[in-house]
């Protein structure tokens, strides 16, 4: 009997735990399923609308509000190195390394939303920003043009 009680108990701990961890993945992914433009200069305007839209959010300090922009940059930017073989050697390495660091801090910007501290969210976003500024550094300017009739997202 004491078996049938343990089993069921470990049975009930392992169940709690997947489930956990199956939301908190569903969490994370699911808040940045942006739609991603077929072109560097759609994914760059994308880029920077939402920029904007997260400053302005974190200016208005609704920072339960930050993950689910700062997953759709995060997205968006990833999608930059696949988009951009055309780059130089030295800078396409550059955008690799910066996606990384653009993940990095989309996740601290998540954490510290949900924290709800708005000096540590804000110093995240900085740090954002000085990535994405290093990120468009390593384009010729015409190449992150917006032009909106030829763009079709995917």
């Amino acid at each position: 009997m004491k078996t049938k009680w343990v089993v069921i108990v470990l049975l009930s701990v392992v169940f709690g735990v997947v489930r956990f961890a199956s939301a908190a993945e569903e969490h994370e992914h699911k808040e940045g399923e942006a739609k991603i433009p077929a072109t560097i200069s759609g994914i760059w305007a994308e880029v920077k609308e939402h920029e904007e839209q997260l400053g302005k959010i974190i200016a208005d300090k609704k920072l339960d509000k930050v993950h689910e922009v700062a997953f759709e940059i995060r997205d968006l930017v990833n999608a930059l190195p696949d988009k951009s073989m055309d780059l130089l050697d030295d800078k396409l390495a550059k955008v690799k390394s910066n996606v990384k660091y653009v993940a990095d801090i989309a996740k601290r910007l998540d954490e510290s939303g949900d924290a709800g501290d708005q000096v540590v969210t804000e110093a995240n976003f900085k740090k954002l920003q000085d990535f994405l500024k290093t990120i468009e550094a390593q384009y010729l300017p015409e190449k992150l043009k917006y032009e909106e009739k030829n763009e079709h997202k995917e």
